[in-house]
């Protein structure tokens, strides 16, 4: 035999995939596909609920007072759909009616105290935004 025929010999082979192997990446492609096609079709994703994308600010004006201000309200409907809520410091309730509203939240004790800005969506509460006092 010479070295064409070796060679030729070599490239004739064919070489494939197991058919166990071939049979269970079929059975795999098809339940994934059966899935994704499942959750289209049943609107299974249309359940979940969407978080708060609104736009606060801070200003810490001394110890015991923090300014807060609305800086845009996303995708929440309604300006009064937040409250502010705070460990150590008085709570303000629903203190805005519009962007650009500022609310202060006096009474803090200081240093560590957290104010929590928190917006209503569809019946659930999401946190907007947390500011620790210094």
């Amino acid at each position: 035999m010479t070295l064409k025929e070796k060679i030729s010999a070599k490239l004739s082979e064919t070489r494939a995939v197991s058919p166990v192997i071939g049979v269970i990446l079929m059975v795999a492609i098809t339940v994934i596909l059966a899935a994704v096609i499942g959750t289209f079709v049943m609107g299974l994703g249309n359940n979940v609920s969407k978080n708060a994308q609104a736009g606060v600010s801070f200003d810490q004006v001394n110890d015991t007072q923090v300014d807060v201000q609305l800086t845009s309200l996303g995708n929440v409907q309604d300006a009064a759909n937040f409250s502010i809520k705070s460990s150590g410091c008085g709570d303000d309730g629903s203190p805005f009616t519009e962007v650009g509203d500022v609310a202060s939240v006096t009474g803090c004790n200081g240093s560590g105290d957290k104010i929590t800005v928190v917006a209503e969506i569809n019946g659930n509460e999401n946190v907007v935004a947390t500011y620790e006092l210094n």
